[in-house]
C-alpha cells in the first residue's frame, strides 16, 4: 500500500507525506502538478518546485532513495539516499538542481517521507 498526503498546499509552498507499510517497499511518484491549489493553474513548461527540507524514517537495515524524474520520461538525477531515521533543513538555502521535474522516492520497505517544497514558479493564481 502506498500513499500521498498532501499536509499542506499553499500559494509558494507544500508539505507532501509519502509512505509505505509494505514490506517489500514501493517506488512512489510526485507529480509536481499536483501541488497546485485550486485558485492556481499550473504551467508544466515554466514549472519548478525546489525541496526546502526532508523528513524520513525506515525501518533497519532499509533505505530510501529520493531523485528527481523527468516529466513523462524515465530518467533520474539528484539522488538522496537516506537510512534510518533523520532530517535535513536546508536553512539558508534550497536544492533546487532538476527542480522542473518530478520527485521519485524508492523505498525498499516499510518507510515515510515527508518533504517541504518550494514552488518557484510555474504556478500562476487564477
Amino acid at each position: 500500500m502506498a500513499n500521498i498526503h498532501y499536509l499542506k498546499r499553499s500559494v509558494g509552498e507544500a508539505v507532501v507525506k509519502i509512505y509505505t507499510t509494505e514490506s517489500a517497499g514501493d517506488t512512489i511518484d510526485l507529480d509536481i502538478a499536483d501541488l497546485a491549489i485550486p485558485d492556481e493553474t499550473f504551467d508544466a513548461n515554466t514549472a519548478s518546485v525546489c525541496i526546502k527540507e526532508i523528513h524520513w524514517g525506515c525501518k533497519k537495515d532499509k533505505q530510501i532513495d529520493i531523485s528527481r524524474k523527468e516529466r513523462g520520461g524515465v530518467d533520474l538525477h539528484g539522488h538522496y539516499y537516506l537510512l534510518n531515521t533523520g532530517s535535513y533543513d536546508f536553512v539558508g538555502f534550497v536544492d533546487d538542481v532538476y527542480s522542473e521535474r518530478d520527485i521519485r522516492v524508492v523505498m525498499d520497505g516499510p518507510a515515510h517521507v515527508i518533504l517541504k517544497l518550494g514552488k518557484k514558479s510555474g504556478y500562476a493564481p487564477i
